[in-house]
């Protein structure tokens, strides 16, 4: 749940908008909507938003934040995420650092890349190990954030180190284990800690087995994920315990999940993890659907679902 703020005074928005141009320049916007960056294009504004360029800018608007004592997020790739109607009060920071390179059989990137634009640098080069990736929306710092994976395999297993940022100014490279990556899940999601780059190692392989993989994980997407509407993916994680996996979408197909809707807000006539957009859905709307496919599952099977997705705005998305 996002926590609950008082709104601000307009005349104190306006205030720190002109401090913050003043550090930052003209890139700095006012009451940006946030829905077209969002792979689910749902969201209303934020107070600010300033799109970082390049690893410095991230780093320098993030201490700006800081010492001003502005509420910031960081926003890249825009998937597995719900923003509020009423938007963001405070400082949103999209990372726009997209740049990337090979050495040998490895890949370093920038964190706001696409991940999929990885993916196809790596089929260019002949590098196996990502085609599992293949498909998935988001960047390639969201991906390591919530250790992104599909078909039995993560991120986590080709991440080899990444370039860190801490709040306070601290600069660091640390190992793949370091992020004590479990599903769905890391250690950059208990501290405040930015992935500023990444290398991931891979192996030399033939082109036309994985450009034949990935074509194969497209089209299996294609017949379960939706293509043309707004989406942030599957909202629920899957339930794991010792014995096996249960897939969420199981469990919400025999709650009858598939068909529930408010206004343009559906569950996915195809999948019934995902939930749509079908053109004007309201993040409210959303979060209506998801209380009761939690209260369906819970009482059928007595079990809690978890959200996958995250949750943002200043305000419950209940009101």
């Amino acid at each position: 749940m996002p926590l609950t703020q008082a709104p601000r005074e307009v005349t104190d928005i306006s205030e720190r908008f002109l401090r913050l141009e003043e550090i930052l320049g003209k890139g700095l916007k006012k009451e940006e909507v946030l829905a077209p960056y969002t792979t689910f294009r749902i969201g209303g504004p934020a107070d600010y938003f300033y799109p970082a360029k390049t690893p410095s800018q991230l780093c320098n608007v993030i201490l700006t934040a800081e010492e001003l004592g502005i509420n910031y997020f960081l926003l890249a790739g825009g998937s597995n995420l719900l923003i509020n109607d009423q938007g963001f009060r405070g400082l949103v920071i999209r990372n726009e650092c997209r740049k990337m390179e090979v050495n040998g059989s490895k890949i370093t990137a920038e964190s706001g890349i696409d991940l999929q634009e990885v993916c196809d640098l790596a089929l260019k080069h002949s590098l196996s190990g990502m085609e599992c990736l293949t498909g998935i929306k988001g960047s390639l710092g969201g991906a390591v954030y919530g250790n992104a994976g599909a078909f039995g395999r993560s991120i986590s297993e080709i991440l080899e180190s990444a370039i860190l940022f801490k709040s306070d100014g601290e600069l660091k490279v640390v190992p793949n284990d370091y992020f004590e990556f479990v599903y769905r899940g890391s250690k950059l999601k208990k501290n405040r800690e930015i992935v500023l780059s990444c290398t991931l190692a891979l192996s030399p392989g033939p082109k036309e087995q994985i450009q034949n993989k990935m074509d194969e994980i497209t089209a299996l997407r294609h017949t379960k994920h939706p293509v043309q509407e707004g989406s942030a993916g599957c909202f629920f994680k899957n339930i794991k315990n010792a014995e096996k996996v249960i897939p969420a979408g199981m469990l919400l197909e025999q709650v009858q999940a598939k068909g529930l809707h408010l206004g343009d807000a559906s569950v996915y006539h195809k999948h019934a993890n995902i939930i749509v957009n079908l053109g004007e859905a309201k993040a409210s709307q959303v979060w209506q659907i998801t209380r009761i496919l939690k209260e369906r599952v819970k009482s059928k099977f007595g079990i809690d679902l978890e959200e996958e997705v995250r949750y943002l705005g200043p305000y419950g998305l209940e009101n």
